[in-house]
């Protein structure tokens, strides 16, 4: 079997005995001079490596650390463009809302309009109608007064004093009469409705107004914080990077300096 070569020794197949044990003893003292120089060094190369070894645990950790903040970063960012949809969306309803409403207030403000000429015109109707009562022969009086009240038909006589009313046409007339005052504090009373009403149409579009431009307000005003959050945390994001590789290289160079002038001293 061949003997393998060992490396920076020479081989001494054909050497005498004598300077086989000069040679061996050569190849010894070479060897005892690397092992000393190795425990010479041995501090040096200890703390080289631990200062390798901790760079790569350090460098690994912060790219750790920094793909946690990246993944959070991320993560948030869709949560904020989340928000941003939902808050798009609220002020595309509150729009939307505020468009029927005014297509209705508008609707109805043109009904009131076309309400209060028409009870306008029947005022003046009235008015004009009692004037032509008060000239009418009593003949056509009690003609009128039969129209008025049905229920006073074929009971109401002319005479030279006036009108004369039987038993039926009595009755009728006065039940007739008992609804004008009853229907005039109706008409009052409904009026007064009618005007709360459109005070208060006219506030709830105030109120309607007021809260769309506050949804839009508010639309900016967080469209405006989450593109600073963003900015904010992308720029310390990038300092603390910055502040731990700056430390740590200049960490790594005092300590590199101060053991090799340590162990260079002992």
């Amino acid at each position: 079997m061949n003997t393998p070569n060992i490396p920076n020794l020479p081989t001494t197949p054909n050497l005498p005995t004598g300077q086989l044990w000069v040679a061996a003893k050569s190849e010894l003292s070479t060897l005892e001079k690397y092992l000393l120089a190795f425990e010479k060094h041995e501090r040096l190369l200890i703390v080289l490596a631990v200062l390798a070894f901790g760079t790569f645990g350090v460098s690994r950790f912060l790219n750790y650390e920094s793909a946690q903040k990246d993944a959070k970063v991320a993560a948030l960012t869709l949560v904020v463009n989340q928000d941003k949809q939902t808050v798009a969306n609220l002020a595309l309803s509150a729009s939307t809302a505020q468009a029927a409403y005014q297509t209705t207030l508008d609707a109805i403000t043109k009904q009131n309009v076309a309400l209060e000429g028409s009870i306008a015109q029947m005022s003046a109707n009235l008015a004009q109608r009692q004037k032509i009562d008060s000239q009418l022969p009593l003949l056509e009086l009690g003609m009128r007064l039969e129209a008025l009240v049905p229920a006073a038909q074929g009971g109401v006589t002319a005479t030279t004093n006036g009108l004369a009313l039987n038993a039926t046409a009595s009755y009728g007339v006065v039940n007739a009469l008992e609804q004008v005052p009853v229907l005039t504090a109706q008409l009052k009373d409904e009026t007064q409705v009618a005007a709360n009403n459109a005070a208060l149409l006219s506030d709830a579009d105030k109120v309607i107004d007021a809260d769309g431009a506050e949804i839009v307000g508010l639309h900016k005003s967080l469209a405006d914080q989450q593109a600073h959050e963003i900015a904010a945390v992308a720029a310390e994001k990038l300092k603390a990077k910055k502040a731990w590789r700056n430390g740590f290289k200049w960490g790594f160079g005092c300590g590199l300096a101060a053991g090799a002038y340590i162990v260079h001293a002992l």
